[in-house]
């Protein structure tokens, strides 16, 4: 497989016909469809499927080819980054994803003083969840994600540096009939709608595991959102409960007066393991190893203060 034909088979899966990528690409129709009929003979497959009004629809094969062609030349764009940034000493292109759970503070320290030192090298940060973060690094778009790691393992040639845990905590607005209560239990919670992430279904299981573990009927009215900006205008304008990273809510527990208050109730919460992740069997651009550097000095100057990122009873 050459690199030149991914690209053209990855165009073709983006844009859905042989025409559109073709105009894209700057091809003939004709020239594309030999390149994916190449293709297909080197590796004895069919990978799109053909329909009326030119669409193409990638076969399984077709689908199974697109996560590692998005590698193959991930991995080459790395390589020529690095041998850029050799060159000329001080520039290329970092691009990190960053979890929800990692404290956000660390990280813009930490990229303001490696800015301060390398201008000319671009840093590009992508916030998500860390489910979907680490998939995204599995398939090379990221150089390392700083995110925070629960129960699930890492794929063979990553590898993961703890920088600090923290347990969720459950907020709501200052006005909540509950802000002022102390030493809540879950039956105190009961009758409460819930915001949870849309794209993590596993916390919505974690909160209703909680009350079925206590015989008590779970939450029935669910708002789902990925859309953090509205989820705060909804926790702000109702009585709606979140389980949320302190690291994701820091900001508004710190403002004066708090935007949001922590509940003195303990769970439920899942424990968020705040985590540099990197590849561990293939090399780094130099800039990506600088700024990893950096984060990690940052975090460890911070030691003292990352132990408390899950306040209880500090309303």
């Amino acid at each position: 497989m050459e690199l030149r034909q991914l690209e053209r088979f990855l165009a073709v899966v983006e844009h859905g016909s042989l025409a559109a990528a073709a105009r894209k690409l700057g091809l003939t129709q004709q020239a594309l469809s030999a390149s994916l009929a190449n293709l297909e003979e080197s590796l004895g497959v069919r990978l799109f499927d053909r329909t009326p009004g030119g669409v193409t629809r990638p076969t399984e094969c077709g689908s199974a080819l697109v996560r590692h062609a998005r590698a193959q030349l991930a991995g080459a764009e790395r390589a020529r980054e690095e041998l850029r940034s050799l060159a000329a000493g001080r520039a290329g292109t970092v691009t990190i994803g960053v979890g929800e759970s990692f404290a956000g503070d660390i990280i813009a320290s930490a990229i303001t003083a490696f800015r301060a030192e390398r201008p000319e090298i671009r840093v590009n940060l992508i916030e998500g969840y860390s489910e979907t973060l680490r998939h995204r690094l599995y398939d090379g778009e990221f150089d390392f994600i700083a995110a925070g790691v629960s129960a699930y393992e890492l794929m063979s040639g990553f590898q993961r540096e703890t920088i600090y845990s923290a347990d969720d905590v459950i907020v709501a607005r200052p006005e909540h009939p509950l802000t002022e209560r102390r030493n809540l239990g879950l039956a105190d919670l009961q009758g409460y709608a819930w915001l949870v992430p849309y794209s993590r279904p596993s916390d919505l299981n974690v909160i209703i595991e909680a009350f079925v573990a206590e015989d008590l009927e779970p939450p029935r009215h669910i708002v789902g959102s990925d859309a953090y900006r509205v989820g705060m205008h909804l926790l702000l304008a109702s009585d709606l409960l979140l389980m949320v990273s302190p690291a994701l809510i820091g900001p508004e527990l710190r403002r004066t007066p708090p935007a949001l208050r922590v509940l003195d109730i303990d769970r439920p919460t899942v424990r968020r393991n705040a985590s540099l992740i990197y590849p561990s069997e293939r090399p780094m651009s130099l800039p990506a190893r600088l700024l990893l550097d950096t984060i990690r000095a940052r975090a460890t100057e911070r030691g003292d203060t990352l132990a408390a990122r899950s306040p209880r009873r500090k309303n």
